[in-house]
């Protein structure tokens, strides 16, 4: 056996745009040590038990029938050397079986993972919110599939050693499990064809429910704002219900495969009973040899539901499989250069055209940007950023076409910072700098910039304080002024932030706006709110109407020049 290996595996890329059958052909043949040591194992541990009857038989007819104390001795000792190889090998097997699924699980995992992360806007555009979720939580089967390689091939071993015992004492026997066999595996895959299909509708349901629980997370609050927790939970019960439907829909097929495993096994119970003891009585078969056949029809009952389990667990994979290959096939938005030769980063910041709009941000400056309609305001936001392909050859960094630059050169100059930011579990330092490139005093700093320094000061651990998936142990406000601080942190050319002071308090606002101004001095910063204590520190601010730059001048200026300017702040304020 091999040593221990470690979890996770080392990351192998998958194959481009794979078929089902190549992703499976892929995860076995990275694996093929352990697989094919699994399969060693499973022949042998089965081998042990197919060989047992014969064993016995041999003892009764070369030693009992025939009073040899010496020949039972021998098949008596055979018979107990097969039970305890059995047994030995039992655990040899156990070991390689939960290796062969940890391999598995971690590739299938990483490859999840990667994937979505990559393909990340993509993958929300061509697949339904719920379809990630699914997938990994129905990869088990996939995860099973190098177990069953050894399952697959020790009971075909087992079969054919069977049917060639059978056959040197009796051709009419051995045809039976000859012919028998093969009718049952073409009535099993009739049955699997049935079963893959209901998996594929049971899958396309829990997907469905997955996606009104995710919605339902993300809009929680707003759910019991309105008072929409009871229409929430009456689409999940429709949804549940139909997981259950379509989950029943799948056992009557698996129920049937599983119930024809004991009918064929039984089947061969009675026939072989009954055919051996007619040739008994006719002397053309030995006592010896009846008891076999005994053995051999309860032993066949090993290898039918070993072979229905790997029907089973294979329609499964092959509905886990689709799944994941269709994840594989989505392309990203933006292709990666991985040619193109890392540039470094100025200190200082850059100037950034928008040539839709008309906006134009002078290096280091800091522009606040009013922009009345919401989806103009997020579409601008993605623009300039480049989180959207649409319109991305229209904004310009320091004259470069964003489009003309690799997506990871982009990502590392510019960096956009969402009101509500995704905060990842693990220590309040790895959330804030995971790239590790400050110490403790210059986090600190930025937590203070954003006025956030109270966070890690009301905590005896401090920076080393454990936080939760999301951040939910910190209110709305608190995660906005760490999402504020680790946008800070990450010191890009240009920091593009919208509503950044949206959930606190005003003297919090104010306290945000001055240490935002402070520590991004000398870099390109711009602002897309309508908070007039944000606005207030700006170098100047844009008023955008219409999809265009319809006023620049400072905050105080516009208050008193231009009216839509001042309606909109004024507004947003909930100033009538």
């Amino acid at each position: 056996m091999t040593r221990f290996r470690g979890v996770p595996e080392p990351y192998v890329e998958p194959p481009h745009a794979p078929t089902p059958v190549a992703l499976i052909a892929w995860l076995t043949r990275l694996q093929w040590t352990t697989v094919l040591q699994g399969t060693v194992c499973d022949v042998v541990w089965l081998l042990g038990l197919a060989l047992t009857p014969w064993a016995i038989g041999q003892a009764i007819d070369q030693g009992l029938v025939a009073g040899d104390a010496a020949a039972f001795l021998v098949w008596l000792l055979v018979v107990v050397w097969l039970q305890l190889q059995h047994s030995l090998i039992q655990g040899l097997r156990d070991r390689a079986g939960s290796i062969n699924f940890e391999r598995a699980a971690s590739r299938v995992d990483q490859v999840i993972a990667r994937t979505s992360a990559r393909v990340t806007v993509a993958a929300d555009r061509t697949l339904h919110p719920g379809a990630v979720v699914t997938m990994a939580s129905d990869s088990w089967a996939l995860c099973y599939l190098p177990i069953n390689v050894g399952s697959l091939v020790s009971a075909v071993v087992a079969f054919v050693t069977v049917a060639v015992l059978l056959l040197r004492e009796s051709v009419l026997l051995g045809v039976l499990v000859l012919v028998g066999v093969p009718v049952f595996s073409a009535v099993s895959f009739a049955l699997v064809k049935s079963l893959h299909a209901r998996q594929s509708a049971a899958w396309e349901a829990r997907s469905a429910m997955n996606i009104v629980a995710t919605d339902s997370v993300k809009g929680l609050r707003v759910l019991r704002g309105i008072g929409g927790e009871r229409r929430f939970l009456a689409r999940y019960a429709e949804h549940s219900a139909r997981v259950r439907e379509t989950g029943v829909r799948v056992t009557w097929p698996m129920a049937a495969a599983t119930a024809l495993g004991v009918v064929i096994a039984g089947t061969f119970v009675a026939a072989l009973t009954w055919i051996g003891g007619i040739l008994v009585v006719h002397g053309e078969l030995q006592i010896g040899a009846l008891v076999a056949f005994y053995g051999y029809a309860g032993f066949l009952l090993l290898p039918v539901a070993l072979v229905n389990q790997v029907m089973t667990v294979g329609a499964a994979a092959a509905v886990s499989a689709k799944q994941i290959a269709g994840l594989l096939r989505v392309e990203p938005e933006w292709a990666r250069d991985a040619g193109a030769a890392a540039m470094p980063v100025a200190d200082g910041g850059a100037r950034l055209d928008d040539e839709a709009t008309g906006l134009r941000v002078d290096a280091g400056e800091l522009v606040g940007v009013v922009v009345p309609d919401t989806d103009e305001a997020v579409g601008l936001v993605d623009r300039l950023g480049r989180l959207s392909p649409d319109g991305d050859d229209v904004v310009r960094l320091d004259g470069v076409a964003l489009a003309g630059l690799p997506i990871e050169e982009v990502r590392r100059r510019v960096v956009v910072a969402d009101p509500v930011p995704f905060l990842f579990s693990g220590t309040l330092r790895e959330l804030l700098d995971p790239w590790r490139r400050h110490d403790d005093a210059g986090i600190l700093r930025a937590l203070d910039a954003a006025a956030a320094g109270d966070i890690a000061e009301s905590v005896d651990e401090g920076l080393d304080v454990e936080v939760g998936e999301r951040g939910i142990e910190f209110s709305g406000g608190q995660r906005q002024r760490l999402g504020a601080a680790r946008a800070l942190l990450a010191e890009p050319q240009v920091l593009v932030m919208r509503d950044p002071t949206s959930s606190v308090d005003a003297p919090t606002e104010e306290r945000m706006a001055a240490g935002i101004r402070a520590h991004r001095r000398g870099r390109t910063t711009v602002v897309i709110t309508t908070s007039p204590l944000v606005l207030a520190v700006a170098d100047r601010v844009a008023l955008v109407v219409d999809g265009a730059v319809a006023a620049t001048a400072s905050h105080h200026e516009l208050l008193e020049s231009v009216d839509a300017y001042r309606v909109a702040v004024l507004r947003a304020e909930g100033v009538r």
